[in-house]
């Protein structure tokens, strides 16, 4: 190797820092514990947390949107 620094994984951060119910922020897909990690994480673990956040966005977006009803059940 030539000595150069590996280049660091880049942060999802979106600059929409809001937290969900789950307390998962709507911008970048991670969690509370993933965001306060982030800076001394890895460059492995950082692969690891973008990849959990992408399945975090693929999820949302297949779930219901608010007020959506599914299934009443017997009324």
């Amino acid at each position: 190797m030539s000595g150069l620094p590996l280049a660091d994984v880049a942060s999802p951060c979106r600059d929409i820092c809001q937290l969900d119910s789950g307390n998962i922020c709507v911008g970048c897909g991670r969690s509370v514990a993933e965001i306060t990690e982030w800076s001394r994480a890895s460059r492995e673990r950082k692969r690891q947390i973008c990849a959990l956040a992408r399945v975090r966005f693929e999820l949302a977006s297949k779930a219901p949107q608010g007020g959506e009803v599914l299934d009443r059940g017997p009324t």
